[in-house]
């Protein structure tokens, strides 16, 4: 697998939740006999969009284009993991407070995000979170997240489609996206403005 240092490279800076989602692809790799998937092999789920699911695409190979991952952003720092041969899964649900906040560090980042920061307090606010990194990247995953079974069933394997061209608006669409109307295909978003 991967490391820490071919994330941040990927994602461009180190932060606590690419590390929280180094961790729990180590312990889905760990429970489940993980590797790389090249094509389909493993599928991830994820319950939220943030910077955790970079993590899983780096070390685990797992990407929306070749359809073994899916991103549902329900805010929760949760992740389903499925290996399609051994048709095993694992969900893996973040422990709240299992890194404590660092109050100082949630004072700054409004701050921070709106450009008000001091360079004092930026500077802070950086060693802050680079020692949050640490501490994720020093626990057991064990303690940093829940083992559940996965509740949502596998996702079927990609499917690819033809493509033909939208009677509306003249664009290319996949064939099994579009609807056929009276011999015409008219694609998604025509269908909506109708």
């Amino acid at each position: 697998m991967k490391n820490f240092a071919d994330l941040v490279a990927f994602h461009g800076h180190a932060c606590g939740g690419l590390a929280l989602g180094y961790k729990a692809c180590e312990l889905a790799a760990e429970k489940l006999d993980l590797h790389f998937s090249e094509d389909e092999e493993i599928v991830a789920i994820t319950e939220t969009d943030s910077c955790t699911v970079d993590a899983i695409q780096v070390l685990l190979g797992c990407t929306a284009g070749k359809g073994n991952l899916f991103v549902h952003n329900w805010g929760k720092t949760a992740f389903s993991f499925y290996r399609r041969d051994t048709q095993t899964s694992i969900r893996l649900v973040a422990v709240p407070d299992a890194v404590p906040k660092n109050t100082r560090m949630v004072e700054l980042r409004p701050k921070i995000m709106d450009g008000s920061a001091t360079p004092a307090e930026d500077e802070e606010f950086h060693r802050l979170a680079h020692a949050h990194v640490d501490e994720i990247l020093s626990l057991p995953a064990e303690k940093l997240f829940t083992i559940k079974e996965a509740v949502q069933p596998l996702p079927q394997e990609a499917k690819i489609y033809n493509n033909v061209v939208c009677s509306v608006c003249g664009e290319q669409v996949a064939d099994g996206l579009a609807k056929q109307i009276e011999g015409n295909y008219i694609c998604i978003p025509c269908q909506m403005r109708k």
